[in-house]
């Protein structure tokens, strides 16, 4: 029998404890792994089997085309998220989740007894991966916290975020920031949590950081918010409280399917801008941009 791992990763100081007889689930984690066994707050279990049957549920999103998500029958309560192979159109991985995504059973499609050429493909272990990262996501929901689609950046022991539509350049943004000022990490290009501890909001970085892979294990307290919008003359000014919710609400990853959790993410958000000042930046990709964030931080 293959040994089974007991590993566990500890992200935005929430301990999650992983189970798994293979190792590639985890290794895009390995950089937040913990030696001191805690108690865990998100419990993870792989499983692997030949063949994985589609689960009975309703269906509340299929607007990602790598994965589809149900709400478990009546009188069982919890969720589905699976992906299918693009190929065979067979389930390659599946989420089995608790109520309050604290407890998961990951089924990966084994291929393992195969022949060479149907041997585990990567793509099973980029699914998994990211599926971690879903359920984790809404785990920190019970936590204070939420996460925000952006880039978050660390310098002088202070972190700020950079939140925008993809393509719109807010990788690039953080790029100029290490170019023109010392001293600055990235803690996640894609990402980052952000958690309200002490009543204060800090920024972690996760081993979920999109298709640049950009981040490391490290946090700081949230000091900005920065609403990133392309133009041809760089301007920066502070926003209301409303302007600073129509404007990052639509970045923060949001639980549509549940009114509770809702609840909880739209809570958690306005208490952390409420907190932070939140600034619109309309600029171009130059020195000149970051500079202006810079002298609003001073």
């Amino acid at each position: 029998m293959a040994l089974t791992l007991l590993p566990q990763f500890e992200i935005a100081d929430l301990v999650l404890d992983v189970e798994s007889e293979k190792r590639e689930p985890m290794e895009r984690m390995m950089e937040f792994r913990i030696e001191q066994q805690r108690p865990g707050d998100l419990d993870i279990r792989f499983r692997y089997a030949e063949f994985i049957d589609v689960p009975e549920g309703e269906v509340i999103s299929e607007d990602n085309p790598y994965f589809k998500w149900l709400r478990k029958p009546s009188g069982d309560r919890g969720y589905y998220i699976y992906s299918r192979e693009a190929a065979s159109d067979s389930i390659l991985v599946l989420a089995d989740i608790d109520i309050e995504w604290q407890r998961v059973i990951i089924t990966c499609r084994d291929f393992t007894d195969k022949s060479p050429d149907e041997s585990f493909s990567e793509q099973t272990w980029v699914f998994a991966h990211i599926m971690m990262g879903v359920i984790y996501r809404y785990n920190l929901l019970y936590h204070n916290g939420i996460v925000i689609h952006s880039s978050a950046l660390k310098f002088k022991d202070r972190a700020i975020i950079f939140s925008a539509p993809s393509g719109t350049g807010k990788s690039t943004h953080a790029q100029l920031w290490q170019r023109h000022v010392d001293n600055v990490e990235i803690l996640n290009d894609d990402t980052p949590a952000v958690r309200i501890i002490g009543g204060k909001p800090f920024v972690f970085g996760t081993p979920w950081s999109g298709s640049s892979l950009i981040h490391c294990n490290d946090s700081a307290p949230l000091e900005a918010i920065v609403i990133l919008e392309q133009a041809e003359n760089n301007c920066i000014r502070k926003l209301t409280g409303q302007e600073a919710i129509l404007r990052g609400m639509p970045r923060v990853f949001l639980p549509y399917f549940d009114q509770t959790m809702m609840i909880k993410a739209m809570d958690t958000f306005e208490r952390i801008i409420s907190t932070v000042p939140v600034y619109l930046l309309q600029c171009r990709p130059d020195k000149e941009a970051v500079e202006m964030v810079y002298q609003c931080l001073k």
